[in-house]
């Protein structure tokens, strides 16, 4: 298989769901690269390197320029087989749209895909990893084919208990790809004293109250499908993706992230 990039240069505008801000990004066809950031001429690749926050999403700084909440792009680019792409950003976060990578997805399939010259570089893992902290856990172990099991558990009546597996028979745009991101509605004022959650709004989160849902679920386990969706967003960071067979327990980026950096130093 070839390694590919975008036909033509695609726009995308939207409101960030943390600063609350309207941005504008622009993903431009590159054939080589591999995947940058580029932010009022500062360039910023996206790379284990280069994140300098995994709190509430994946923030990507460099020589005092940030790039907020990248997760779900990072998703989309990895279900179109993205390769190589200059994504210009105009503000200080990626536009959250629905708060799926599917309009992200949507919107690069319109203009299309090119093939370049050299062929996709795999990266099978070759030994096992686990990070543990909290009554959380992720563990990493060799297989043929990327696999995910990821389970959440929350003192929640409809999260008590969501599981999925995501391996090669699913289809990530119909079963991981429209997952939006979700959230209490009791988090709510501690999240925006905190400067997060500006821009949360129904139209882009999925929202739980104390007893069950605010607004409707487009899939029963919607919830733990978008963890899945943030942990391949997580891990286009490394390239090439790292193949291997995944078990999530109560995780979130920080986790992915720590999971990545006990990769990368084994290597």
């Amino acid at each position: 298989m070839k390694e590919r990039t975008l036909k033509e240069t695609v726009r995308i505008q939207g409101v960030g769901v943390h600063s609350g801000e309207v941005s504008t990004i622009y993903l431009h066809p590159e054939e080589e690269g591999g995947i940058r950031f580029i932010q009022e001429g500062t360039v910023i690749p996206a790379a284990i390197d280069s994140v300098g926050e995994t709190d509430r999403g994946v923030v990507l700084s460099k020589e005092g320029r940030s790039i907020y909440t990248v997760e779900h792009l990072l998703a989309a680019l990895f279900a179109c087989q993205i390769d190589h792409l200059l994504i210009q950003v105009e503000g200080v976060e990626v536009p959250a749209l629905d708060g799926s990578a599917y309009p992200f997805i949507t919107a690069m399939e319109k203009v299309g895909f090119k093939n370049l010259k050299k062929d996709k570089r795999k990266k099978h893992i070759k030994s096992s990893y686990l990070v543990e902290e909290k009554g959380c856990f992720a563990y990493l172990r060799p297989a043929r084919e990327l696999q995910i099991h990821y389970i959440i558990s929350y003192d929640h009546p409809m999260l008590s208990y969501q599981e999925y597996r995501f391996n090669r028979g699913s289809d990530f745009n119909q079963e991981i790809a429209r997952a939006r991101t979700y959230g209490f509605l009791s988090w709510k004022e501690d999240l925006r004293s905190k400067g997060y959650a500006l821009g949360s709004s129904m139209d882009n989160t999925l929202i739980y109250d104390e007893g069950g849902l605010v607004n409707e679920a487009r899939f029963p386990d919607e919830a733990v499908r978008h963890k899945v969706l943030d942990l391949i967003g997580d891990l286009y960071l490394k390239r090439p993706f790292p193949i291997g067979s995944y078990l999530i327990f109560r995780g979130g980026h920080d986790l992915h992230f720590k999971l990545l950096k006990k990769i990368e130093r084994s290597e």
